[in-house]
Protein backbone atom coordinates (compact mmCIF):
# COMPACT_ATOMS: atom_id res chain seq x y z
CA UNK A 1 0.00 0.00 0.00
CA UNK A 2 2.95 2.32 0.63
CA UNK A 3 3.87 1.98 -3.04
CA UNK A 4 0.41 3.20 -4.01
CA UNK A 5 0.69 6.16 -1.65
CA UNK A 6 4.07 7.07 -3.16
CA UNK A 7 2.67 6.73 -6.69
CA UNK A 8 -0.31 8.93 -5.80
CA UNK A 9 1.99 11.49 -4.20
CA UNK A 10 4.12 11.66 -7.37
CA UNK A 11 1.01 11.99 -9.53
CA UNK A 12 -0.47 14.77 -7.38
CA UNK A 13 2.83 16.65 -7.17
CA UNK A 14 3.24 16.47 -10.95
CA UNK A 15 -0.06 18.27 -11.52
CA UNK A 16 -0.22 20.46 -8.43
CA UNK A 17 3.45 21.25 -7.85
CA UNK A 18 3.49 20.98 -4.08
CA UNK A 19 1.08 19.48 -1.59
CA UNK A 20 -0.35 21.03 1.55
CA UNK A 21 -1.04 19.14 4.78
CA UNK A 22 -4.68 18.38 3.85
CA UNK A 23 -3.65 16.95 0.49
CA UNK A 24 -0.93 14.82 2.09
CA UNK A 25 -3.44 13.52 4.64
CA UNK A 26 -5.92 12.68 1.88
CA UNK A 27 -3.29 10.69 0.01
CA UNK A 28 -2.71 8.48 3.05
CA UNK A 29 -6.30 7.23 2.82
CA UNK A 30 -6.69 6.88 -0.95
CA UNK A 31 -7.21 3.22 -1.77
CA UNK A 32 -6.91 3.56 -5.53
CA UNK A 33 -4.60 5.25 -7.99
CA UNK A 34 -5.40 8.91 -8.57
CA UNK A 35 -4.13 8.60 -12.13
CA UNK A 36 -6.51 7.35 -14.76
CA UNK A 37 -5.12 5.15 -17.51
CA UNK A 38 -7.35 5.84 -20.48
CA UNK A 39 -5.42 4.25 -23.33
CA UNK A 40 -6.71 1.25 -25.18
CA UNK A 41 -4.88 -1.90 -26.13
CA UNK A 42 -4.81 -0.93 -29.81
CA UNK A 43 -3.25 2.44 -29.00
CA UNK A 44 -0.55 0.83 -26.82
CA UNK A 45 0.18 -1.88 -29.37
CA UNK A 46 0.45 0.63 -32.21
CA UNK A 47 2.85 2.76 -30.18
CA UNK A 48 5.05 -0.19 -29.28
CA UNK A 49 5.04 -1.47 -32.88
CA UNK A 50 6.79 1.67 -34.17
CA UNK A 51 10.39 0.89 -34.96
CA UNK A 52 11.77 4.25 -33.85
CA UNK A 53 10.50 6.57 -31.19
CA UNK A 54 11.70 9.90 -29.96
CA UNK A 55 12.29 10.72 -26.32
CA UNK A 56 9.56 13.32 -25.92
CA UNK A 57 9.35 13.53 -22.16
CA UNK A 58 11.39 15.32 -19.55
CA UNK A 59 13.01 13.14 -16.94
CA UNK A 60 10.32 13.92 -14.34
CA UNK A 61 7.49 12.89 -16.70
CA UNK A 62 9.36 9.77 -17.76
CA UNK A 63 9.89 8.82 -14.10
CA UNK A 64 6.18 9.29 -13.39
CA UNK A 65 5.26 7.18 -16.41
CA UNK A 66 7.78 4.50 -15.52
CA UNK A 67 6.62 4.30 -11.89
CA UNK A 68 3.00 3.93 -12.97
CA UNK A 69 3.83 1.37 -15.67
CA UNK A 70 5.95 -0.73 -13.29
CA UNK A 71 3.14 -0.70 -10.76
CA UNK A 72 0.60 -1.64 -13.44
CA UNK A 73 2.85 -4.41 -14.77
CA UNK A 74 3.16 -5.94 -11.31
CA UNK A 75 -0.57 -5.64 -10.74
CA UNK A 76 -1.26 -7.30 -14.09
CA UNK A 77 1.03 -10.19 -13.20
CA UNK A 78 -0.99 -10.72 -10.02
CA UNK A 79 -3.99 -11.55 -12.20
CA UNK A 80 -2.34 -14.86 -13.10
CA UNK A 81 -2.51 -15.69 -9.39
CA UNK A 82 -6.19 -14.74 -9.27
CA UNK A 83 -5.63 -11.38 -7.59
CA UNK A 84 -7.72 -8.77 -9.39
CA UNK A 85 -7.83 -6.10 -6.69
CA UNK A 86 -4.84 -4.11 -7.99
CA UNK A 87 -6.37 -3.85 -11.46
CA UNK A 88 -9.38 -2.26 -9.81
CA UNK A 89 -7.19 0.02 -7.70
CA UNK A 90 -5.40 1.16 -10.86
CA UNK A 91 -8.61 1.48 -12.88
CA UNK A 92 -7.41 -0.68 -15.75
CA UNK A 93 -9.29 -3.38 -17.58
CA UNK A 94 -8.25 -6.99 -17.79
CA UNK A 95 -7.39 -6.46 -21.46
CA UNK A 96 -5.17 -3.47 -20.66
CA UNK A 97 -3.64 -5.45 -17.82
CA UNK A 98 -2.70 -8.28 -20.15
CA UNK A 99 -0.76 -5.89 -22.40
CA UNK A 100 0.86 -4.09 -19.48
CA UNK A 101 1.75 -7.37 -17.78
CA UNK A 102 3.70 -8.50 -20.83
CA UNK A 103 5.83 -5.37 -21.11
CA UNK A 104 9.56 -5.94 -21.11
CA UNK A 105 11.80 -3.42 -19.38
CA UNK A 106 12.73 -2.04 -22.81
CA UNK A 107 9.09 -1.64 -23.86
CA UNK A 108 8.24 -0.09 -20.51
CA UNK A 109 11.01 2.48 -20.93
CA UNK A 110 9.93 3.20 -24.52
CA UNK A 111 6.44 3.98 -23.27
CA UNK A 112 7.73 6.01 -20.31
CA UNK A 113 10.03 8.22 -22.37
CA UNK A 114 8.31 8.21 -25.73
CA UNK A 115 4.66 8.75 -24.82
CA UNK A 116 3.73 12.36 -25.46
CA UNK A 117 3.38 13.57 -21.86
CA UNK A 118 2.10 11.68 -18.84
CA UNK A 119 0.61 8.31 -19.71
CA UNK A 120 -2.10 8.87 -17.11
CA UNK A 121 -4.53 11.67 -16.32
CA UNK A 122 -4.88 13.05 -12.81
CA UNK A 123 -8.42 13.02 -11.43
CA UNK A 124 -7.98 16.61 -10.28
CA UNK A 125 -11.64 17.60 -9.67
CA UNK A 126 -12.40 14.52 -7.58
CA UNK A 127 -9.17 14.94 -5.62
CA UNK A 128 -9.86 18.61 -4.91
CA UNK A 129 -13.44 17.86 -3.85
CA UNK A 130 -12.20 15.20 -1.45
CA UNK A 131 -9.46 17.35 0.04
CA UNK A 132 -11.95 20.20 0.64
CA UNK A 133 -14.16 18.00 2.84
CA UNK A 134 -14.01 17.84 6.61
CA UNK A 135 -11.29 15.39 7.73
CA UNK A 136 -13.63 12.48 8.55
CA UNK A 137 -15.58 12.94 5.33
CA UNK A 138 -12.34 13.27 3.37
CA UNK A 139 -11.17 9.91 4.71
CA UNK A 140 -14.38 8.25 3.53
CA UNK A 141 -14.11 10.01 0.17
CA UNK A 142 -10.51 8.85 -0.27
CA UNK A 143 -11.46 5.29 0.64
CA UNK A 144 -14.34 5.33 -1.85
CA UNK A 145 -12.40 7.15 -4.58
CA UNK A 146 -12.86 4.28 -7.04
CA UNK A 147 -16.54 5.20 -7.33
CA UNK A 148 -15.72 8.87 -7.81
CA UNK A 149 -13.16 8.63 -10.58
CA UNK A 150 -14.66 6.03 -12.88
CA UNK A 151 -15.31 7.51 -16.32
CA UNK A 152 -18.95 7.97 -17.27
Amino acid sequence: MDDLVQLNRRIAKHWLGSLNADQEEYLRYATVCLGQFAHGVAELSAFLACAKQEHLNSLSVAKLNRQYLRFARLAAKDVAAGKFDMLIRLGITLEQGEVLGELTNLALNRLAFGWNGPIIRFATPAFQRGVALHLRAARHHATAFVAVCLPA
